[in-house]
């Protein structure tokens, strides 16, 4: 479900809380106090009391209430300020945030509200409110190559967790197209204009031919200074768009991890002293060699048809502090 979605329905529910406190026919839910509540928080309002039967009203069928500022305004807010602090307002359409959300600014606080705009604003910015994960309804990707489900796996794969891992229930990475060959073109001049000191970043490929994506993560800097840069956290990749659970990643090899990304203006995407995964300028032919990366596809290179850089950015960190969202 969307945010946006979620929080229409939070504001519903918690006026039903006001109108109903005084007739007591529809719903009869304590005041929250246990956050944890945000979990079972839809079904929850969804539910009519068997007792109202026909004269029952449905607030999820209701358009959104005008309140006025000066009387149901502190009652709302009393209402929801427990759980208006789990709404994951960042993550909300954009265009919907106004007009959905604006006309109760009230509930928020100013601080809020600035950190909210400044993130829209400028995607690069970390929320400094509700570093929760992204949700599956509320991620966004721009990619002509993959869907949430690739990118779902590729992130299990940066933490170093298995395809049938369960544990995730959301995104804490964004994905931020930088380059796309089909738009951008094959130089390596356009690649490293594009990508270069971006940070983390996921090289993914469309074989020709095929539903083959192959692929590398880099959890460094690119850059042009025709230097090999060392980590243990880089790995390529391939996979069947139609078959994840056989899909195949190779992480790179201690003894060789000296050479585990190469960084050199002639070159686009470089992973690997083989070279393992190299994509030579304005060239669709992607060179191949097992080396440092092991365990990889038995080919010498690969035609490719496009592919596209995303920016890896962590919304939650270990750094990331929760802030109460009201003053």
């Amino acid at each position: 479900m969307k945010e946006c979605d979620i929080w229409k329905k939070l504001v519903d529910w918690g006026t039903a809380q006001h109108t109903t406190s005084e007739n007591n026919k529809i719903f009869h839910f304590p005041l929250i106090n246990d956050s944890s509540f945000i979990k079972n928080l839809i079904p929850e309002i969804t539910r009519v009391n068997g007792n109202t039967k026909n004269e029952g009203i449905n607030v999820l069928n209701k358009t959104l209430p005008e309140l006025s500022e000066n009387e149901d305004i502190n009652v709302l807010n009393k209402t929801l300020s427990e759980l208006i602090e789990l709404i994951r307002f960042y993550q909300m359409d954009h265009k919907k945030f106004m007009p959905e959300v604006w006309k109760y600014k009230h509930l928020l606080s100013e601080h809020l509200i600035e950190d909210i705009l400044t993130c829209f604003l400028d995607s690069d910015i970390k929320p400094s409110y509700n570093p929760f994960l992204i949700r599956w309804g509320n991620f966004k990707i721009d990619s002509e190559l993959i869907n949430k489900d690739i990118a779902l796996l590729l992130t299990k794969w940066i933490d170093k967790k298995t395809i049938d891992d369960k544990t995730s229930k959301g995104f804490h990475y964004k994905f931020n197209l930088l380059f796309r060959s089909s738009l951008d073109g094959l130089s390596s001049q356009a690649f490293h204009q594009k990508c270069d000191n971006k940070g983390a970043t996921i090289t993914i490929a469309k074989t020709q031919n095929s539903d083959l994506l192959i692929g590398g993560y880099n959890p460094l800097n690119w850059d042009s200074e025709n230097k090999w840069r060392v980590t243990m956290d880089s790995f390529i990749f391939a996979l069947n768009y139609n078959d994840l659970k056989n899909a195949t990643v190779s992480r790179i090899n201690h003894d060789n991890r000296i050479h585990a990304i190469g960084c050199n203006k002639s070159y686009g995407p470089w992973f690997g002293e083989g070279p393992d995964l190299r994509v030579s300028s304005n060239s669709n032919i992607w060179q191949h060699k097992t080396k440092s990366y092991p365990k990889f596809a038995k080919v010498d290179s690969v035609t490719i048809v496009d592919y596209e850089v995303f920016q890896i950015v962590n919304i939650v960190t270990e750094k990331s502090t929760y802030k109460k969202t009201f003053d």
